[in-house]
């Protein structure tokens, strides 16, 4: 009886979610089906839409996730992203997720289990993306300079 419970576990653990840090340690190919742009200027106090272009029929499309933290967090929350217009979109609200920085990246899965990752550096690893909360009033100081 315990031998098929533990191979029951076993089977099971095979289809739970993996966690962003196996994520981060795998290698992935680089690919146009995704398109992201960090936003610029990062003022703080603001909440702020992170959105993806995913060019994958709908379909074939699984899921598409961001994997975000602060400095305040340890490890990463993965949300399930929502298609709104065209694209996949993300509210990041400052007073729910508190932090000066934050990091995160996109992974989008197909039906037929291929998954896309982005952004990605040179080897094809995960390189999450690292913006700094920017003060308003400081940010027009340096640039009326």
């Amino acid at each position: 009886m315990i031998r098929y419970l533990i191979g029951f576990l076993i089977l099971l653990a095979d289809q739970l979610p993996q966690p962003a840090d196996s994520l981060l340690m795998e290698t992935y190919l680089p690919s146009r089906k995704l398109l992201h742009r960090p936003p610029s200027p990062f003022f703080q106090g603001r909440p702020y839409f992170l959105d993806l272009f995913v060019d994958v029929p709908d379909d074939s499309l699984e899921s598409a996730s961001i994997f975000f933290k602060t400095e305040n967090s340890v490890e990463y929350w993965e949300t399930v992203m929502a298609k709104w217009r065209g694209r996949y979109r993300f509210e990041y609200d400052p007073d729910r997720f508190p932090g000066d920085t934050l990091h995160y990246f996109f992974v989008v899965t197909e039906k037929n289990f291929s998954i896309h990752a982005t952004p990605l550096d040179n080897s094809g690893k995960i390189k999450p993306v690292t913006i700094h909360r920017v003060d308003p009033g400081e940010y027009r100081k340096r640039r009326a300079r």
